[in-house]
């Protein structure tokens, strides 16, 4: 209560000329101006009926600005058409700043069949104060004169004309006009000019094919005309670049070049001499800066950007002239031109060379393709140079931290820097950049009920750490958590918060961390018909930086956020092992880049996301490849895990226990299987042949040979690491009643085991048969890749059938898979059979025989 009572009174006092202007919103009447270049409408003239919208259209819209008596009339005929139309088109409005502004009515007239009914002298007309940049703490003085008709019916005409007489003083009467010719309702006659002294020399530059002006001379003067205006469909298209302005206009400014704006300015906005209030500061900063330049720079930047709150009171010519630096510091308060003056006093008066500079926030570069004119600008910056380095400083950011060689230039694109020799616009270069740095780690239970938890941390970086900083002063870290809470309640549902938000803030460097806590309820989700638990893994989609989008007929840009780079990673530590195929996803283009890749470590997930865009917006003819690619790119954001958790340890048993029963089992197929190799060894298949000269292994049979020594180690390490060893494996499927039998499920184990040591024998049987090149190796080698196929096949079904996947679909290039197998035996059995020189390699028989 105590801070919203005095921000009433300073307000208050800062609105003590608004309250003598108050005075002068007194509205006037007056007859039609003698002046007026006279035009003949045709006022039986109608519009197309499917064109009209509210229920009324303008049966003429005419506007004429005499510049030399600082006058524009206006004249409307409303044409009311259905009842809509009476409750959309019975108000008047006029918006007017009353500190140079003098609002005159001539006529309000109300025509109902036949007759004229003059409501001029009865009009009661409302003065209410419109502040539309409140919510910027930008108060600028406009007032709205506000006229509500009475008895309005269908069919009624209604004609009024007023005229607003005075320009803003801070631009010398010079005109600079933005014409529109387009309306979004229909206007059957229009007429507009703009009428001068012949010695003015405007300048003109139509945009979207705008028409150029009619130009005749009348009484002396010069008269510019346009009577075109066209009816435009209200433009849904969202996400469009702040800078794009498909509408037809033209624009007229009577300043001939960038100089003559950037000399206004100059005149405007002079560099003061400190006044004594500066004078303690700047000495203030010295002894704190302890003489470094660079120290000085950040101290007086921080002061102003800080401690010198943001709120304008644009009243008049403070539109543009800013503010005296004593005056800004004694009120502790000032917009963007008031705090770059100060700031420009502070650096000047400390040997830093610094000037105010002009931008647009919104129409950025694009500032380049208007006419030269003051009011191109919404923004003013500093423009600093030390040590041969430049800076460009907004003294409107709070919060801005780090080093000056970290400063990330303002991406504003195009600026006129303030001096005596400026004579054109200056490209404010991006070189640095923020960036986020996100980490969610999740850890997956055991069991369908046990939780879950979700660790996340965030970094932000440069300018990125100024935004969010700024962010989080505004809320309370109470706030930040619900709202973090509700983000990711979104996609997981049961999700709690574990510990409260952990906030890291180093202002030398520019980073801040958060990290948040949270568990998981229920996260596992079990499909009833098959058993299996199911865990849907959301990650962060880019649609906030790359829009998703479908519609490929679009015809306007789409706007990206610019600059931004992200590195992203989930990581998912999983209860088992598991197998994941999802090809990685690259795109790179002139206007942004995607990267997408997936790993799995053991019992652990990786995802990882890079994003970096390099314009602000993705133009029209690229729009079509770009909604094939944001498509895909949204596809890699989200995951489905599931499994049958047959492999989960046994309560209460240790996490690892050997089975001695299948250890013996194994060692016991390992004898056999190896006595049987060596009979197989002793058979030949080919008649023995004199002289025996095989040829060396050599050429591709190299390649096969390094196969033959690696795949027993291979298969050695994948016996040794089964989960059929393990006691607790054998206990929790004993245990388990949705596996159906037990004892078939447990032979399949020893099957599979069995399997395993009769594969392990029979490829080192193959190398022994290989490198003797002996006759049977081409026959084994056949059969060996059949044999694994046939094993592969059965195994993985029969894997699924009890114990589910282990993850979305099986790697297409791990060890279970039948791709191996099957591109080796299209290749080299093949090889082998046609090849002379395998034919001529494989020839030895067993050496009895030749002994016999």
């Amino acid at each position: 209560m105590t801070y919203t009572v005095s921000r009433l009174l300073l307000l208050l006092l800062a609105f003590l000329p608004a309250v003598t202007t108050a005075r002068n919103t007194h509205i006037n009447t007056s007859p039609r101006p003698s002046w007026l270049v006279p035009w003949q409408p045709d006022l039986h003239k109608k519009p197309n009926a499917n064109n009209i919208v509210d229920g009324y259209y303008l049966l003429l819209a005419e506007e004429q600005q005499h510049a030399e008596l600082k006058t524009t009339y206006h004249h409307y005929i409303r044409q009311i058409v259905s009842e809509a139309g009476i409750q959309n088109g019975s108000e008047i409005s006029v918006n007017y700043n009353p500190q140079y502004e003098k609002l005159s009515f001539h006529s309000i007239i109300i025509r109902r069949n036949g007759q004229e009914i003059n409501r001029l002298p009865t009009a009661s007309f409302k003065v209410l104060q419109q502040e539309q940049d409140l919510s910027r703490f930008i108060y600028s003085g406009t007032y709205t004169a506000f006229l509500i008709l009475e008895d309005v019916r269908k069919g009624d005409q209604i004609e009024y004309s007023f005229s607003v007489t005075g320009t803003n003083p801070i631009f010398d009467n010079k005109i600079d006009v933005r014409l529109y010719q387009v309306t979004l309702e229909p206007i059957v006659n229009y007429y507009n000019n703009i009428i001068t002294n012949p010695q003015r020399k405007l300048y003109f530059k139509p945009f979207n094919n705008a028409a150029m002006p009619q130009q005749r001379s009348w009484q002396g003067l010069t008269v510019y005309e346009w009577n075109r205006i066209e009816q435009k469909e209200t433009d849904n298209t969202n996400n469009q670049p702040s800078w794009y302005n498909p509408f037809v206009r033209i624009q007229i400014s009577e300043y001939n070049n960038w100089k003559e704006v950037a000399q206004w300015a100059q005149g405007v906005n002079t560099i003061p001499s400190p006044g004594e209030a500066v004078k303690r500061k700047i000495t203030a900063l010295k002894q704190s800066s302890g003489g470094n330049p660079e120290t000085y720079l950040r101290q007086a930047l921080r002061f102003v950007q800080d401690d010198i709150r943001y709120m304008g009171i644009e009243m008049g010519e403070y539109s543009h002239r800013a503010n005296a630096p004593d005056k800004v510091l004694a009120q502790r308060f000032g917009d963007c031109k008031d705090k770059s003056l100060l700031l420009c006093t502070l650096l000047n008066a400390n040997g830093i060379n610094a000037r105010m500079a002009y931008v647009n926030t919104d129409t950025k570069g694009t500032v380049s393709s208007l006419l030269p004119s003051p009011t191109a600008f919404n923004h003013a910056i500093v423009y600093a140079t030390l040590g041969g380095k430049t800076y460009w400083l907004d003294a409107t950011i709070s919060y801005q931290r780090g080093q000056l060689a970290g400063f990330c230039e303002p991406d504003y694109q195009q600026a006129l820097v303030i001096t005596d020799t400026t004579t054109q616009l200056t490209p404010i270069l991006k070189k640095n950049s923020g960036q986020l740095v996100i980490r969610e780690k999740f850890t997956l239970p055991e069991a369908e009920g046990q939780d879950g938890s979700l660790q996340v941390t965030t970094s932000w970086f440069k300018e990125d750490a100024d935004a969010q900083r700024a962010a989080m002063a505004s809320a309370s870290i109470w706030e930040k958590e619900k709202t973090f809470l509700r983000f990711y309640q979104k996609f997981y549902g049961e999700i709690t918060t574990k510990d409260s938000l952990l906030l890291h803030d180093d202002p030398d460097s520019n980073i801040l961390r958060i990290r948040e806590s949270y568990l998981i309820h229920h996260l596992w989700k079990k499909d009833s018909s098959t058993n299996k638990l199911l865990f849907s893994l959301a990650a962060q989609s880019p649609s906030d930086i790359l829009p998703y989008m479908t519609d490929e007929k679009r015809k306007t840009p789409l706007a990206i956020r610019y600059p931004y780079q992200q590195d992203y990673q989930v990581i998912i530590h999983t209860p088992v092992q598991w197998s994941l195929d999802q090809s990685p996803v690259h795109f790179k283009n002139e206007y942004y880049q995607f990267d997408f890749t997936s790993t799995v470590k053991g019992e652990q997930i990786i995802l990882s996301y890079q994003l970096k865009t390099f314009q602000d917006h993705v133009p029209v003819a690229f729009l079509h490849q770009y909604t094939r690619e944001i498509k895909e790119i949204q596809g890699t954001t989200s995951l489905d895990l599931t499994y049958k958790p047959a492999f989960m340890r046994a309560p209460n048993r240790p996490a690892v226990q050997g089975n001695w029963l299948a250890i013996v089992l194994v060692l016991l197929a390992m004898a056999v299987f190896s006595h049987l190799a060596i009979l197989y060894y002793r058979h030949s298949i080919l008649p023995v042949q004199h002289p025996l000269e095989p040829l060396p292994i050599g050429g591709w049979l190299s390649l096969l040979a390094i196969g033959l020594v690696f795949s027993p180690m291979f298969d050695f390490w994948y016996l040794c690491n089964a989960d059929v060893f393990k006691y607790d494996v054998w206990v929790t499927v004993s245990s388990r009643k949705d596996l159906g039998n037990i004892s078939l499920v447990q032979l399949y184990l020893i099957g599979e085991i069995i399997i395993k040591a009769f594969l392990l024998c029979y490829a080192i049987l193959l190398a022994v048969l290989f490198f003797n090149r002996r006759d049977t190796f081409p026959f084994a080698l056949a059969t060996y890749y059949f044999i694994t196929i046939l094993y592969l096949f059965a195994g993985n079904h029969l894997s699924d059938y009890y114990f589910g996947e282990g993850g979305t679909q099986k790697n297409i290039w791990g060890q279970d898979s039948l791709v191996w197998p099957l591109a080796r035996m299209a290749l080299w059995i093949p090889y082998l059979r046609m090849s002379p020189r395998a034919k001529a390699t494989f020839i030895m028989p067993h050496p009895a025989l030749l002994r016999d």
